[in-house]
């Protein structure tokens, strides 16, 4: 598959994480905040986030796997001592398979949760803090010898 096709789906859905995430935790404070009931719209808002999260995760190991950063653990000290290599093949990766790890918990035991208030608390702790891991983790513009266009 073409690397640029894959580059433009990532950066585009990047997009729709980030909206998701943030309708997702709103739903959820609002949640916890006026004591409202756990309702379809708050699944819905927490499958939406999931599926974002998960449909980029797959193209973002596409594009590990695409690019070769998988082969950059052949020379791990090369790659440890450039600050764009390092980013890329370790940090970017880590943070943002931890950030999914996190946001499929909090989704996990939001569903078990039998107290509704209990679900929103779940909610909204995992999520926020997969979305401040996501957050750290995008090349944003201004990160310097990483930095990418916010638009592909």
């Amino acid at each position: 598959m073409d690397n640029s096709i894959l580059i433009s789906a990532h950066s585009i859905l990047r997009w729709a994480v980030l909206l998701f995430g943030l309708y997702a935790i709103t739903k959820s404070a609002r949640g916890v905040l006026y004591k409202q009931d756990y309702t379809s719209n708050h699944n819905l808002a927490a499958t939406l986030f999931i599926a974002s999260v998960h449909l980029q995760v797959v193209i973002g190991l596409l594009l590990y796997v695409a690019r070769g950063w998988a082969d950059s653990f052949s020379d791990m000290a090369a790659t440890m001592g450039n600050a764009s290599s390092r980013f890329w093949a370790v940090e970017h990766l880590t943070g943002m398979l931890l950030a999914a790890i996190l946001i499929q918990i909090g989704r996990t035991k939001s569903k078990k949760a039998t107290e509704t208030a209990k679900k929103h608390k779940i909610a909204l702790l995992f999520f926020s803090i997969g979305l401040l891991i996501i957050l750290a983790m995008i090349p944003w513009p201004f990160r310097g010898e990483v930095a990418r266009s916010l638009w592909p």
